[in-house]
This record gives C-alpha cells, structure tokens and sequence, in this order.
C-alpha cells in the first residue's frame, strides 16, 4: 500500500533533525491538509472570534491616543475574558503550527500595550505607585515553571526538553526536579545562559558513569545495589559545588529538588533558594536520586558562608523526591506564585497510560484505558494497604506508604511532555548511557517540544510581557522617563 503525502510529510516532522526542519515539514502539512486556510479564517467557536480580532486595532490606537487608562480597562476586561478561551487544547489539535493567526495577533497585541502601559501609567499615578501596582498584578497573574520528573536513564530526556525549551527563549526560570529529574534541574540552574548553550554545544562534558555497582559487602551493609560515592562524584562534576542561594545567584534561574524523607512521620521537603539557601546542590540532587534497593538514604550536606560544609540536618535521612512528591505543584504554588505548569514526563510507571496521541487506534486507546484503569484500581489498593499496615514497623509499613504514595500522584500539567516508547528502552531503566544513547535521548526530548512549541509560547507570552513590562517600569522609574498616559483607570490589568 503507497504511502499517501501527509504520511510522508509526518515521517519527516517525526525524524526531524532540528526546529528548522521540522517547522517547514510542518508548514508543508498544514499546506496539504487545509489547516493553514483554517488558521487564516476570521471566525471560530471556540472563542469570540470577533472580539479577539478587534482587539489589536483597538489597543495600537488607544497607544496612538495616549489613553492609558483606558487601554488598562480594556486589557483588564479582555484578559479576564479571553484568557481561559484561549488556553483550550483544541486550538492548538487542528493545525501543526499552531492556532488561528487572529490568537497570535491578540497575544502580540498583548505583549506591546502591557510595556508600553509601564512607561505610560495612567494620569494620577506616579512612577513609585506605578511600578507597585504592576508588580502587584503580575502577582496576581502567576508563574510558569518547568517540572521535570523522575524517570531513571529515561530522564535524561529532560536535556532534549530543556535545549528545545531554551533555544526557543521558552525556558522558565522556575525548574523543579525529581530523581533524575533533579540531576537535570540541577546542571541547568548552576549554569548562566552562555554556560548553557556552551554545554548543549558540546555534550561530552557531563558525565554519564553514575551507575556502578556497589560490591558485595558495600551492597549488604547499605542494602543497596550502587555505589552513591560513584554518583555523587558525576554530580559535582556535572553540577559543580554551588548551593541553592549560589546557583540562583549566578543563573537567575529558581531551582527545587523534591526529597521524600526516611521517616514515616516527616513530610517531602522542596529544597530551594528560599527553604535551604545553604544546601548544597549536589547534595540535594543525590539525596533526590536514591530510590530504595538502588542507593542508600544520603544526608543532606551544607556550607554557610564563612563555614565548612557540614550536615544540614544531622541523623535525617533522605530518599528518591519522585516516590512522594515527583511534581510538587501545591508547594511551587505556595513558594513562587506559580499557577501554570509545563510537565517533562519520563517515569516507566506513568508513561505507558499518561499519552493521549490524537489519531491512535481504537485498540491502543482501549489498551491504555485498561492500564489507566489498572493503575486507578492499584491507587485504592495502595491505600487499603497503607490503613492497614501504616501503623506496622519495618519494611512492610514503609512499602505500604511509597505504594500509596506512587500510585496517588497527579502526574499531569497544564502543558504535558512525553517522550517516546521505544522498543528495547526497557532494558536500558537503570545503565549508563552512552554518547550516541545521550545524544539519542537528547533529540527525542527535542521532537518531544518542537508540535508543542506554538503552544508553550502562545500560553507563557502574558506571563513574559508582564516580565518585560517590570523591567521597563524598573528602568524607567531610575531613569525618571515615565510619560503620564490619559483618563486613570484600572492599571494594570488583573486577570484571575
């Protein structure tokens, strides 16, 4: 049977070898399928159509005017309005390359007015309220983090992601880390932008030979199968010996590592700049990698300046982030205002049921009804078990406890990455990759964002213009060049 030209054109955006080549392999379908005259059309149902297109014209033209109080009411009104609209997934289902030109155009329009409203506040409100009521509303507004979770050598799909990401000018500077997750998170939040694109240009400088066995004796005394020495010199050498206050400083980037704690009685810990400024984040990144069997507990290590490294809470010890908290939204939420979320997915337990791929067959579909369904039975059963044998000692209690809180997790995001299943990955969940394995990791995590793309951008851009806008009110209050705007009104906007 001849391959039809969509199918073609969809083996190339699939074995695309970069962004470049898979956007014109994109454009080519959008071209052939009619989804390029659909993203040009004027009206639509999932959204006012009428009202988003008007939208441009009219806020050029009250900048035009010099009407800041007005064009702040506008936007306010229109964010409120439009925003949860816009943020639907179907948008983005029809046309590879994104959604309707007329979203694009108001979310431009968008990022041009919330600017210009910071060095043109409304009349009444001087530069200092001005710069004071944008940084409340950008509060207001929220954040969006990158959550990369756990996934043993699966994780290392996390750099094609990050690259993606970064190479895009998409990367938050919220990253949260589980696992390997964490390792990842970890090397990306101690490097600044030229340290970053510096490692992505030339892979061979992070190592890859954190797994060796521990030996016999080592292995019974710590009942655990690796050696942590092994992998803890991997994460100095590839995350170097910063902590957390350390890393943010140089980065500008906010790191979080999630650790599940040994004793029952203990809560997981999101360690980060603002909790553990002086944890080292090495130490973090190990402690958030030692899944029970593998690696033994770890102490967490710190160095307050002026001190030599030391315990940070001495006698407590420390496991695997992704066994209780793989993606630990409530506290990002709680610690960094964070109320959007872009999910990196690579845990074996998770990946098989968590796709949902348009076009799959009604028997894949059924398939992973019936594992979703298989897990949802294994969440109840795990908390059966856990009523039943948490008040148990020893290892029974503890089982109980990790299964229920593996199977219990929500381990979705607004925004959902998963990279593919490939045959023969299974065997290769706990070795050391090699270079062309890194390297093949790495390009997947990559063709894993690029159908994403219009999307993570489309939905990060007000969030990046009220970024913009307080570096211009900033900027604009120490150079005294604020120019006062028209009529006073709601500024800036608020939406919820």
């Amino acid at each position: 049977m001849q391959n039809s030209p969509l199918d073609d054109i969809e083996r190339a955006m699939d074995t695309a070898r970069s962004p470049a080549d898979w956007r014109a392999a994109a454009a080519a379908h959008d071209a052939l399928s009619g989804a390029a005259e659909w993203r040009r059309r004027p009206g639509a149902t999932l959204y006012d159509s009428k009202a988003i297109a008007a939208a441009p014209a009219d806020y050029a033209e009250m900048m035009r005017a010099g009407a800041a109080g007005a064009l702040a009411e506008r936007l306010e009104a229109d964010l409120q309005r439009h925003l949860g609209d816009l943020a639907d997934p179907s948008l983005y289902a029809v046309a590879k390359l994104g959604a309707p030109l007329a979203v694009e155009a108001f979310y431009g329009a968008v990022e041009a007015a919330l600017p210009w409203l910071a060095t043109h506040p409304p009349r009444g409100l001087g530069p200092g309220e001005a710069l004071r009521a944008l940084e409340s509303h950008a509060r207001l507004f929220g954040r969006t983090a990158l959550l990369l979770s756990g996934g043993a050598t699966w994780g290392f799909h996390h750099l094609g992601v990050v690259k993606a990401l970064f190479e895009a000018a998409l990367l938050p500077e919220i990253l949260s880390g589980a696992s390997t997750g964490a390792m990842i998170a970890a090397g990306v939040c101690t490097r600044n932008d030229q340290e970053l694109q510096a490692m992505f240009n030339d892979m061979r400088e992070v190592r890859r030979d954190g797994l060796r066995p521990a030996g016999l004796r080592a292995a019974r005394a710590a009942r655990a199968l690796l050696d942590p020495a092994q992998l803890y010199a991997v994460l100095q050498n590839n995350v170097g010996p910063a902590t957390f206050d350390e890393a943010f400083a140089h980065s500008g980037r906010a790191l979080n590592i999630s650790v599940s704690p040994v004793r029952h009685s203990h809560k997981p810990r999101l360690l980060t700049h603002l909790t553990t400024p002086h944890v080292l984040v090495a130490s973090a990144a190990l402690a958030s990698s030692a899944l029970p069997m593998f690696f033994p507990p770890v102490e967490l290590r710190q160095r307050r300046p002026g001190e030599a490294e030391g315990a940070c809470w001495p006698g407590e010890l420390w496991v695997d982030g992704s066994l209780q908290d793989d993606l630990p939204k409530q506290r990002l939420g709680r610690l960094h205002n964070v109320n959007h979320f872009i999910v990196s997915q690579t845990n074996p337990h998770v990946l098989p049921f968590a796709q949902d791929l348009p076009g799959a067959s009604l028997r894949t579909r059924t398939a992973r009804a019936v594992i979703g369904a298989a897990r949802g039975q294994g969440a109840i059963a795990a908390e059966l078990a856990r009523r039943v044998g948490g008040d148990l000692p020893g290892p029974l209690g503890r089982l109980s406890h990790r299964a229920h809180a593996l199977m219990s997790q929500d381990y979705g995001g607004d925004i959902a990455l998963y990279p593919p299943m490939r045959v023969g990955m299974l065997p290769k969940l706990m070795s050391n990759p090699t270079e062309a394995e890194l390297a093949a990791y790495v390009l997947d995590g990559e063709r894993t964002v690029w159908p994403q793309l219009a999307r993570i951008r489309d939905q990060t851009r007000v969030g990046r213009a009220f970024d913009r806008a307080l570096a211009a009110a900033h900027a604009a209050r120490a150079g005294g060049t604020t120019a006062p705007g028209g009529v006073a009104g709601g500024w800036p906007p608020a939406p919820n």
